[in-house]
């Protein structure tokens, strides 16, 4: 039984990668090349980890949203405290420097929302990247199955 299996556009659920007919022939239901189906266990991988990272973020778009601009303002604070010239920004991207640089000097950088999507996105992509390498060295289908069902 395999958890979840993503084959090209259709995910499945709890599939028997074989099956038996009445007259007691093998039916597969995934792909029998090793290969062929180290793809779609990396397609799965990556699909898995991404539904995970959206269930971070809660589906919440305004987080996410609002995680990138604290984001973008910590990067503004950083830059600031290398005084870079800014005398080649137009007075709208100057206008909106500073307003960074007022939202950075005012905590709003300093987030625990922007740390916790963090550590989610780093504890995601971690998993993603040591699953992937553990079906690229897979010498068996079995072996790939159970990697996936270890997500």
């Amino acid at each position: 039984m395999i958890k979840t299996l993503k084959l090209g556009d259709s995910i499945y659920s709890e599939i028997e990668p074989k099956t038996i007919d009445e007259q007691g022939n093998e039916i597969w239901n995934i792909p029998t090349d090793l290969d062929e189906f180290k793809k779609a266990a990396i397609d799965t991988i990556n699909w898995v980890v991404g539904n995970k990272i959206k269930k971070a973020i809660q589906g919440n778009i305004t987080l996410l949203n609002a995680s990138n601009s604290k984001a973008i303002v910590l990067l503004s604070k950083v830059v600031s405290s290398l005084n870079p010239d800014t005398s080649n920004l137009t007075e709208k991207e100057k206008d909106v420097y500073n307003k960074m640089g007022t939202l950075a000097d005012n905590g709003y950088s300093d987030s625990k929302l922007l740390n916790n999507m963090l550590d989610s996105v780093i504890n995601n992509v971690t998993n993603i990247s040591q699953k992937i390498a553990d079906v690229e060295k897979a010498n068996s289908i079995d072996e790939i199955i159970d990697i996936l069902n270890s997500l």
